[in-house]
């Protein structure tokens, strides 16, 4: 049997002109979408941007049970 498990996140936000403002890795894989948006309205308010771009980039590892006994 295989699963689909989430190994790393990185969470990067940009201005409205696609230019980085900053990214963050090693995000919690189990952030909800409240605490995402959170953490990116305190980048706005902290660097007072105005509109931003944020996504999240996820990296998921197979593991694949060894079924031969």
């Amino acid at each position: 049997m295989a699963s689909i498990v989430n190994a790393s996140a990185a969470l990067r936000i940009r201005n409205e002109q696609n230019r980085a403002i900053c990214s963050i890795s090693g995000v919690n894989t189990n952030m909800t979408a409240q605490d995402a948006a959170g953490f990116v309205t305190g980048i706005q308010t902290m660097y007072n941007r105005g509109s931003v771009l944020a996504r999240i980039h996820s990296v998921s590892d197979i593991e694949i049970a060894d079924t031969t006994a």
